[in-house]
């Protein structure tokens, strides 16, 4: 059994404790920036990354399981011309990539974009037309990788 360090404390404060945390702070005060400056620049997160939903009516046969296996129940069956087709409610969907998945016909595929601001609720409830329209271009002045460094931590390089 491994014996713990005791240490001294000064009126119920660990003082040893305190200093090393202050110092850790100090150290990295002046350490070189970790994050990135978004939205000038944007990590790239790779070709399975799963964003917001891209609907393709024409491929769509109706069979409701996407609004089936939503565990979060975003998903919403509308009649459009006497046949179902889903809607997506962004304010409950988690992005887990269910529906695209169970798609038998990949009338459902994930995008890259996740960073869409609305102004009001109801402006995420997407009917399929809104939804076939696809989730709003964006653009980014530079795409960055994250790699591990083991005496910084991460640092980001060009993609």
């Amino acid at each position: 059994m491994a014996k713990e360090k005791k240490r001294r404390k000064l009126f119920g404060v660990d003082v040893i404790g305190h200093l090393e945390a202050e110092g850790t702070g100090v150290k990295y005060l002046f350490a070189p920036r970790m994050t990135l400056r978004y939205p000038e620049v944007c990590q790239d997160f790779g070709p399975n990354y799963r964003g917001m939903l891209k609907f393709y009516p024409d491929r769509c046969i109706g069979c409701t399981l996407c609004a089936r296996i939503c565990p979060s129940n975003a998903i919403k069956m509308y009649k459009v011309d006497a046949k179902k087709q889903p809607g997506i409610t962004y304010q409950r969907c988690i992005f887990c990539g269910f529906c695209a998945d169970i798609c038998p016909v990949n009338a459902l595929d994930m995008s890259d974009v996740h960073d869409v601001a609305y102004y009001g609720l109801s402006e995420q409830v997407q009917k399929p037309e809104e939804s076939s329209k696809g989730p709003p271009a964006v653009e980014r002045a530079k795409k960055v990788k994250s790699q591990l460094d083991e005496k910084r931590g991460i640092r980001y390089e060009p993609v």
